[in-house]
C-alpha cells in the first residue's frame, strides 16, 4: 500500500466544492463519512530517565507522541513516537466489529474473549495514556477531521478520502489522504522508466494519481518509517505528524 496526505491549508469553499465534483464525475463508489482525531502530546521534561537524573533536574530531550484515530478505523488508535517507534492499539472485539459491517482488521479477536484474556470492557488507548501516562505526556494540540468522504476508484486500487480540518474550532483546511493498492505498480505505464528505487516508484505513483485527479496543491508527505519494510498505518501516521504540524 502506498500512500500520501496532503492538506490544502485556508482552501475555500469553491475549492473544495470543486475537487469533490470533480471526484464525482470519475463515478467513485463511495464508501460513507468519516472523520479523525489526532493528537500530539510532549513528553513531561520534569520525567528524568534514572541514568542521569543525578546530573539533570530536566530531561534535555524533547519528544513527540502522536495518536491518530480514524472513525473508519473504530476502536482503534495509530501511535507513533519521535517518527520511528509505531504502534496500533485496538479494543475492540472482533465479533462486534464484523455486526457494525466495519473491517475486523484492527480488532480484539473473539478467543481472546472466550478465554478470559479480555473483559470486552476495554477503555481506549487515549483514555490509558491521558490518565495512566499523564506524568510522561502532556497533550499539547488536538486537530479534527470532520465532514469527510471516502471515494473508492478504479476498481478499488485507489481510495481518496478528503476531510475539513480544525483546530481549536478554527478551520485549518481540506486534508486529502491516499492509498494505492501495490497491485497498482504491476500496471503498464504506471512507474516511470527511470524509477530505480522502490522509494521513488511510490513517490511516482502519487504524483500521477495526484496529476489525474487534479488533487489541489498544499503540503504533501509520502514519508515512511522503513524503506526495506510496509507498516501502512505507521506510514499514515508518520504523513500526518508531517503534514498536520502547525
Amino acid at each position: 500500500m502506498v500512500s500520501a496526505v496532503i492538506l490544502v491549508q485556508h482552501a475555500t469553499p469553491e475549492t473544495i466544492i470543486q475537487f469533490e465534483d470533480q471526484l464525482s464525475n470519475e463515478l467513485p463508489t463511495r464508501r460513507g463519512n468519516w472523520g479523525f482525531t489526532f493528537k500530539i502530546f510532549r513528553n513531561n521534561l520534569y520525567s528524568v530517565p534514572e541514568a542521569i537524573a543525578g546530573t539533570h533536574e530536566r530531561n534535555p530531550t524533547s519528544q513527540f507522541l502522536f495518536t491518530l484515530a480514524p472513525t473508519y478505523l473504530p476502536g482503534s488508535t495509530i501511535t507513533i513516537i519521535n517518527g520511528h517507534s509505531a504502534g496500533v492499539f485496538c479494543n475492540s472485539i472482533q465479533e462486534e466489529v464484523i455486526e457494525l459491517g466495519n473491517n475486523p482488521e484492527l480488532s480484539i479477536p473473539d478467543n481472546h474473549l472466550h478465554l478470559g484474556a479480555t473483559t470486552g470492557l476495554n477503555d481506549s488507548f487515549d483514555l490509558f495514556l491521558n490518565q495512566k501516562l499523564q506524568s510522561l505526556w502532556t497533550q499539547k494540540q488536538i486537530i479534527k477531521g470532520d465532514g469527510g468522504q471516502i471515494y473508492e476508484l478504479e476498481n478499488g486500487k485507489v481510495l481518496i478520502k478528503t476531510s475539513n480540518v480544525f483546530m481549536h474550532g478554527s478551520f485549518k483546511g481540506l486534508l486529502v489522504q491516499i492509498e494505492v493498492d501495490d497491485s497498482y505498480r504491476k500496471r503498464g505505464g504506471a512507474i516511470s522508466a527511470t524509477a530505480v528505487t522502490e522509494r521513488e516508484e511510490d513517490a511516482n505513483i502519487i504524483r500521477q494519481v495526484l496529476a489525474k485527479y487534479n488533487v489541489p496543491q498544499g503540503k504533501i508527505s509520502f514519508d515512511v518509517l522503513d524503506t526495506a519494510a510496509s507498516d501502512r498505518y505507521g506510514n499514515l501516521c508518520l504523513q500526518y505528524s508531517r503534514t498536520l504540524d502547525f
